[in-house]
């Protein structure tokens, strides 16, 4: 069971009974496949990835898509002789939604493609590939974009012709969300502690073994339709709700716990970038049997998000945020213009932290989010829960029952999150 502490504000759980379908299974595709025609037939090979963020597949494949390289004029084609142009090249028909891409590579150049999928977090691609000549290969390159990736696109753009059913569920359940939210608030930062919330709250992480290719629990449809994702799902159904209400959200390809993970990067268009991970952030925290989300990793900087997240740099924002700041969920200002309900909060030490949620306590809050400098002493939650239940009776008079959650982020912060039952 998890937590709907914005249910109040916004109508969340009502917008999973009202996901319409659309009928017509024949919407056909905006993207463009190239026209061209060749002659020699010898030499095709195919692979496949599948780029998951828990783990990457290759395999050998029988050639099914040999017609299509056959139809492509080489001559015309992009040709790059290097991995850094090639991989811009990847990264802009991946905004644009190209998935049918034809490549020449020159002077005995071979992509690493394990690098690809770095800066070209894609669902799935698969790719044939033939000798043209010593020195030149050609390249046909067939990228599966992610579902909330489609969704965002064609919101955006005004069109949905090349969305197919499922991602017409999706879109519909997307807009209702996008306008109802839009209708409590313009401000950026509470859409994105809205949106944030969702996710948290109505997915549970799923993790399946082994991970076929092209799964719904990889995709916003597995995290917003089916209640059930792996970070990929979070990460798209966070990208997809976060660039549908003009946040500039993107993805971000790395390691968590020693395993490859991806998580989101947010832009509020200006030259501060953060990090947030909605999969980090879920049902760290129980009580009564109640799952809380936290938000240690939402518009986290990288000081925070370097204690556990190891990410591709040369791949990564080159502006991302270093120290925390005002869009940090705990040292933003929008705590109090919350009436101290919505947003975390910063102390200067731990005990202060604590002495402050004493005082929430006593005056009827039921949950507190606060962040701290690292203390030795009261990162043991034992010690941080005797401090309260002492303060709380003996300052306060208040009794009842204290549940305490302490995170340490690599001995700089302390992430302290409170539920409190009175007797």
């Amino acid at each position: 069971m998890k937590k709907s502490f914005l249910a109040g504000i916004l109508a969340v759980s009502l917008l999973f009974t009202g996901c319409s379908k659309d009928d017509d299974s024949n919407a056909e595709s905006k993207l463009k496949t190239l026209n061209f025609q060749v002659n020699d037939t010898s030499g095709f090979q195919k692979q496949a990835v599948n780029c998951e963020g828990e783990s990457i597949e290759v395999e050998s494949k029988s050639v099914v898509n040999k017609s299509a390289m056959n139809k492509i004029d080489w001559s015309s084609a992009p040709r790059f002789n290097n991995q850094s142009d090639f991989m811009q090249y990847l990264n802009e028909c991946r905004i644009d939604l190209q998935e049918t891409l034809p490549v020449v590579f020159t002077n005995g150049f071979k992509p690493d493609i394990n690098e690809a999928i770095k800066v070209v977090p894609t669902w799935y691609m698969e790719w044939t590939y033939r000798q043209l000549d010593p020195k030149t290969t050609a390249y046909l390159f067939e990228i599966s974009e992610y579902p909330g990736e489609r969704v965002a696109y064609a919101y955006l753009n005004n069109d949905t012709s090349f969305l197919d059913e499922e991602e017409m569920q999706l879109y519909d359940f997307a807009v209702k969300f996008v306008n109802e939210l839009k209708n409590v608030t313009d401000n950026l930062l509470w859409q994105e502690l809205f949106i944030h919330t969702l996710i948290a709250e109505n997915t549970t992480y799923y993790n399946e073994k082994p991970q076929p290719a092209r799964s719904r629990f990889q995709t916003a449809l597995g995290a917003l339709i089916d209640g059930k994702a792996n970070c990929q799902g979070y990460t798209d159904a966070f990208y997809m709700l976060g660039n549908m209400c003009g946040i500039n959200v993107g993805r971000v390809n790395g390691y968590a716990n020693n395993e490859l993970h991806t998580w989101n990067t947010v832009n509020f268009n200006d030259d501060r970038t953060y990090f947030t991970d909605v999969t980090w952030d879920d049902a760290a925290f129980k009580f009564d049997e109640v799952e809380y989300p936290t938000f240690a990793y939402f518009n986290a900087s990288t000081d925070i998000v370097g204690t556990t997240h190891q990410w591709f740099t040369d791949y990564a924002p080159k502006n991302l945020q270093p120290t925390p700041d005002g869009r940090d969920f705990y040292f933003t200002q929008e705590y109090f213009n919350s009436n101290e309900q919505y947003f975390g909060y910063h102390f200067d030490s731990a005990q202060a932290a604590l002495d402050y949620i004493a005082k929430r306590v006593a005056n009827g809050w039921k949950i507190s989010w606060m962040c701290a400098p690292y203390d030795a002493y009261y990162a043991d939650y034992k010690n941080s829960l005797n401090y309260l239940l002492q303060v709380l009776p003996n300052q306060y008079g208040w009794n009842g029952n204290i549940t305490i959650n302490i995170v340490n982020r690599g001995n700089k912060y302390l992430f302290i999150m409170v539920d409190a039952k009175p007797h």
